[in-house]
């Protein structure tokens, strides 16, 4: 899903979850067709900034997205086969050699590493957790 779109949903779910505030209500309002990926960003920057929460840094962002390719893979959202598309997101663990391999192999026989890439997505989730709690704390 591209950020824009995640901006979007993100929006339109704040103010079903009772959070107001003018961006928020401004994003919502917006056809994602119509505004520009500039605008939104902009847009999305004062939904944060009205809402006092911290801006995350590009490795906070990634690790985010990581964690939730992750849980995707976990919960089935994501199959095997597809997850060696996306499999660059694991690499930030460090182990590219065992990815590469263990995704050519999914694209062979998604079957055949299902076990092994739940493994995998669930050592991510371990780890973005960590990393995660770290920033808080």
């Amino acid at each position: 899903m591209n950020a824009e779109l995640r901006n979007r949903l993100l929006a339109c779910d704040l103010p079903v979850a009772g959070v107001e505030s003018p961006a928020v209500a401004e994003l919502a309002g917006e056809a994602p067709t119509q505004l520009r990926s500039e605008d939104a960003t902009a847009l999305f920057g004062r939904v944060v900034a009205e809402l006092g929460l911290p801006r995350l840094t590009l490795e906070q962002a990634d690790w985010i997205g990581y964690r939730g390719i992750a849980l995707d893979v976990i919960s089935g959202k994501i199959t095997p086969d597809h997850w060696s598309c996306c499999v660059a997101s694991v690499g930030a663990l460090g182990r590219s050699a065992e990815v590469a391999a263990l995704s050519a192999r999914a694209f062979l026989d998604p079957d055949e590493v299902a076990d092994e890439v739940l493994a995998l997505a669930r050592d991510l989730v371990r780890v973005a957790d960590e990393r995660i709690r770290g920033w808080t704390s």
